[in-house]
């Protein structure tokens, strides 16, 4: 089953995105953050894999994750900016937690 899914699009987009930053090594993992007001926030990293981690290899980019992430978060998809409506590059989670902040945000209510 795949846990990370990205269109073509996306994925011409974001191996751009490394290359222009001089990225060479393509073991991309992904982060959680945590919490902000529209949602859970994740972050991407230059990175090997680690015992417990996950990898799934799409083309020439291989992402890295820890198991627990696919439990919480049901997966990633990855969008083009064309596919988030002009806003740039987002990974977002399949399930989207209820809440938003979580409860650690003030002013969100």
């Amino acid at each position: 089953m795949k846990n990370v899914t990205i269109s073509e699009d996306a994925y011409n987009e974001f191996k751009a995105f490394l290359e222009e930053n001089k990225i060479t090594d393509f073991n991309i993992r992904l982060n959680f953050s945590g919490f902000a007001c529209s949602g859970p926030i994740f972050n991407i990293s230059v990175s090997e894999a680690k015992d417990g981690d996950e990898v799934e290899k799409i083309n020439d980019i291989s992402f890295i994750y820890e198991k627990s992430l696919i439990e919480q978060f049901g997966g990633f998809l990855i969008l083009s900016s064309e596919e988030n409506e002009g806003n740039g590059l987002s990974l977002k989670p399949i399930i989207e937690p209820e809440g938003g902040c979580g409860g650690s945000c003030s002013g969100c209510h």
